[in-house]
């Protein structure tokens, strides 16, 4: 992207990819250190440094020492979409800017706001900007697999995340990058198998109730009511998309016993009329 681009789809922020030209001396699985984890190294146009632009809306959550390489971790100010279609935060993973001092100072920054620089702190061989990003909000730091590899927990394939709007590709690994006008017109949306004209909206979030007895229905909302289990206020649930149907808008979510448990959390099909759960 470049710098203070906005690149946005459905009232949401698409993630932007984070440097104006695409550079990548190590994709996933790389063998010097990707091994097992989805990250990237971009280098840019040339070897000298160039800036990083923030992706969507963001804020600092965390550093590490110039010796971990000055990783700096930024978390979405709302839910974004994703390059595959999926509405939820995003956590970000940046690491060898030489100086981050700045970065801890100002904390917040808009879309396509410069930010950061390649660098090669944590003795990186060249310039550089290591890159990993997630579904979700910021959790924890780093996990470490197998292979003796730290990564950001949960991280995903770049190109499932980020558009290339404003980038000029210069080596990009043979990914399936795309850009903002490839993704789907409207909301991603699948159609229920059960109920003729009901269409899900994927969206990754969490309903917090605010009322009692809230019936959950097996995998859609004409499907069979769990008998002995309902939902009351305070409790929560991880959602993975929404619908509006027959007078309620509902959610969907992975049952631990398999399948899908379908819950309203709403009286009406019109979003923010007579609510029954709050979001985020």
């Amino acid at each position: 992207m470049k710098k203070n681009q906005k690149i946005t789809k459905n009232g949401y922020e698409l993630i932007g990819f984070p440097m104006e030209t695409m550079n990548i001396t190590q994709g996933n699985n790389g063998q010097l250190s990707h091994k097992g984890v989805n990250a990237l190294d971009i280098a840019g146009k040339d070897t000298g440094i160039e800036p990083t632009y923030a992706p969507v809306s963001m804020h600092l959550v965390a550093t590490d020492s110039y010796a971990n390489g000055n990783a700096v971790f930024m978390e979405s100010d709302k839910k974004v979409m994703f390059a595959d279609g999926t509405i939820d935060y995003a956590t970000f993973m940046f690491l060898h800017d030489n100086y981050i001092a700045d970065i801890a100072q100002v904390k917040k920054f808009a879309q396509g706001q410069e930010f950061g620089d390649e660098g090669t702190a944590g003795y990186a061989t060249g310039n550089h900007c290591h890159f990993e990003v997630a579904k979700g909000k910021f959790k924890h730091m780093y996990d470490r697999n197998g292979y003796g590899t730290y990564y950001l927990p949960g991280s995903i394939s770049a190109d499932k995340a980020c558009v290339i709007d404003g980038t000029t590709v210069k080596n990009g690994n043979g990914m399936a990058w795309k850009k903002s006008d490839q993704i789907g017109g409207s909301q991603p949306t699948t159609k229920d198998p059960y109920t003729t004209n009901l269409k899900w909206i994927q969206e990754n979030g969490t309903a917090t109730f605010t009322r009692d007895k809230i019936r959950i229905h097996k995998d859609t909302p004409d499907g069979e009511v769990i008998g002995g289990v309902t939902y009351n206020s305070g409790q929560s649930v991880r959602y993975i998309a929404k619908c509006a149907y027959k007078g309620h808008r509902w959610v969907k979510y992975v049952r631990q016993s398999g399948g899908y448990g379908v819950v309203a959390v709403s009286g009406s099909e019109v979003h923010g009329k007579d609510p029954w759960a709050t979001f985020k």
